[in-house]
């Protein structure tokens, strides 16, 4: 039996899998707690692992107040013994990795933090300005024709040009392992049309795989969401390695109960990996 903490945001209509989750491991006998991250520090020593779930807000006013309790609690736990799960991978610190990507030369939307490198998009008439520490939601989110792009943008903005796509592609996995796909057509925000279960063809496999190489995620969950060009390519939208939503109730419950089970053993192996 385990002590286990989930963070989640109990207030949040997708916390409805989080709780899945609790019910699942404490039918196996473990001892399970789902808080925000504002929680009591003195629960950090009382648990075995704390696995960090959909966290986030949804609502703009709510976004800073999120922001403070999130770097408390990254530099609170980073030098604690208790076991973190999906805590500090490359989503951790704000889009900047889209940035390291892009220069990487991988399939990523062009990306930059600043008006001379964006420079290099010339082939591109409208331009999205994000903010670089958001957490993938489409707050504070414009688009922005390119003779506007020097007035608006402004310090802490990510920039990328505005590409047309037929769909969006998201990759779910357990660890590194991938557990299914979802398609929406013809994206995901602002509209949520509801996603169909696809195959990968094998270029796709290969290009998916190598970014799952980069983040390396070796416990908890990971989504990767991608654009589908008009010419069928994939480029990275962004990774969610922390507070990654998982859309467990939309999967048929055989599958939704395979991968709840195959993540409780992802866990499970962890802790006793940690321990030795």
């Amino acid at each position: 039996m385990y002590n286990i903490l989930i963070l989640s945001n109990p207030n949040d209509i997708y916390a409805k899998e989080d709780e899945m989750l609790l019910k699942s491991f404490k039918k196996d006998g473990n001892n399970v707690l789902i808080q925000w991250i504002d929680y009591d520090e003195k629960l950090d020593d009382e648990f075995d692992v704390i696995l960090r779930r959909n966290t986030w807000v949804q609502e703009k006013e709510k976004t800073l107040l999120f922001d403070k309790y999130n770097e408390i609690l990254k530099e609170r736990l980073k030098n604690k013994p208790v076991l973190k799960v999906n805590f500090y991978q490359v989503d951790s610190n704000g889009k900047n990795y889209l940035i390291d990507y892009y220069k990487k030369g991988l399939h990523v939307i062009p990306s930059a933090d600043n008006l001379d490198d964006a420079s290099s998009f010339e082939d591109y008439n409208e331009f999205v300005l994000k903010p670089l520490n958001s957490f993938g939601s489409g707050i504070d989110q414009k688009i922005v024709k390119k003779e506007e792009l020097e007035k608006e943008f402004k310090k802490g903005l990510l920039i990328q040009p505005k590409l047309n796509f037929k769909s969006e592609i998201q990759c779910y996995f357990v660890a590194d392992e991938l557990m299914y796909s979802f398609e929406f057509i013809p994206s995901k925000y602002p509209n949520y049309p509801t996603p169909k279960v696809i195959e990968l063809t094998q270029d796709e496999k290969k290009c998916v795989d190598k970014f799952v190489k980069e983040v390396k995620i070796d416990a908890g969950f990971l989504r990767l969401d991608f654009l589908r060009l008009e010419k069928d390519e994939l480029v990275l939208l962004e990774v969610e390695a922390t507070s990654p939503f998982m859309a467990l109730s939309m999967l048929e419950e055989k599958l939704r109960n395979r991968v709840i089970e195959k993540y409780k053993q992802n866990i499970y192996d962890y802790i006793s990996l940690k321990k030795i």
